[in-house]
């Protein structure tokens, strides 16, 4: 905590009016009040944390239960274990003798652990208003940037106006100024951008960039695959949680995969740039592992 004001193991604090004792304990949050214990896990549950007067705001997405709702990109939850999340702010008020100073070294520590899983801070944001149900804007509006906001994610949002036009952005962007990039569409925006980075010059350098996929089109089949690795429901909002936790993207350079104790390690040898577009076109069905540029190994370990 070298910089930072050091706070209390525990502190006494007000939730919901109610009296109970806040502690962090490693990666989570948690209070007692009423003989009762909560616990909120600060990679699994949180998005960001406000100071305000003498309380902190922990902004979170927590599950809800098994409860299914229609959007536009079609039944939340379906295709997983059902669960979904909601976003629910829990305000804890420094009691009697604790002022704002007390507030706002907690609500620094908690922002110096999240930032220590190493989450995007600037993303790069394509938004296709045309394809599926044509409403890529209203998802982006209602419920993909409040989520990024409550994450402290400064965005940068690009209507994509016609085909191609992802790929052209995608060529020149100055890919410093951003920890990712993300499409909001099917398979078709993500296409595009990642031809429009092997177009560049730099593009050995540029294909690195992390790229997240949030369904909002006709063929969702990455964002289901990415959703299924990170362990989580398909929905728009898992989609935008896992990019935000640094675990719904991919990098196209890198193709690794966990499972059941192994690592299944893909090595992906020199090939040409349309032979290696289409290995990330057939990375949902696993059927990329079949090319002669491929080779596929189960492993416990690399050194």
């Amino acid at each position: 905590m070298e910089g930072r004001h050091a706070v209390a193991a525990a502190v006494n604090v007000r939730v919901d009016g109610a009296p109970a004792e806040a502690t962090l304990d490693g990666g989570e949050l948690r209070w007692r009040r009423a003989g009762t214990e909560r616990a909120l896990s600060l990679e699994d549950e949180v998005l960001g944390v406000e100071a305000r007067g003498k309380g902190i705001v922990v902004r979170a997405f927590v599950a809800s239960g098994a409860a299914k709702a229609r959007s536009c990109v079609g039944v939340a939850g379906a295709g997983g274990r059902g669960t979904r999340r909601r976003r629910k702010d829990f305000v804890f008020e420094m009691a009697d003798g604790e002022g704002p100073a007390a507030a706002a070294a907690w609500a620094e520590e908690l922002r110096a652990r999240l930032d220590s899983f190493g989450r995007p801070k600037r993303l790069f944001v394509f938004v296709n208003p045309f394809g599926g149900k044509k409403c890529g804007t209203k998802i982006y509006e209602t419920e993909i940037r409040p989520l990024f906001e409550a994450a402290n994610v400064s965005i940068t949002m690009q209507e994509t106006q016609y085909q191609g036009h992802a790929r052209e952005v995608a060529s020149s962007l100055d890919l410093a100024e951003y920890d990712g990039i993300v499409c909001v569409s099917g398979d078709g925006v993500l296409v595009e951008v990642v031809n429009g980075i092997l177009q560049r010059s730099d593009w050995e350098e540029a294909i690195k960039m992390p790229i997240g996929v949030v369904p909002a089109g006709t063929g969702n089949g990455m964002a289901k695959s990415l959703l299924h690795a990170a362990r989580e429901t398909y929905s728009v909002g898992n989609a935008v949680f896992a990019i935000i936790r640094a675990n719904g993207i991919m990098n196209v350079a890198v193709m690794m995969q966990f499972s059941d104790g192994y690592m299944d390690a893909v090595i992906v040898r020199d090939c040409p740039k349309a032979d290696l577009l289409s290995l990330l076109m057939k990375m949902s069905n696993g059927s990329y592992v079949k090319s002669p540029y491929v080779t596929y190994l189960k492993v416990k370990f690399i050194h």
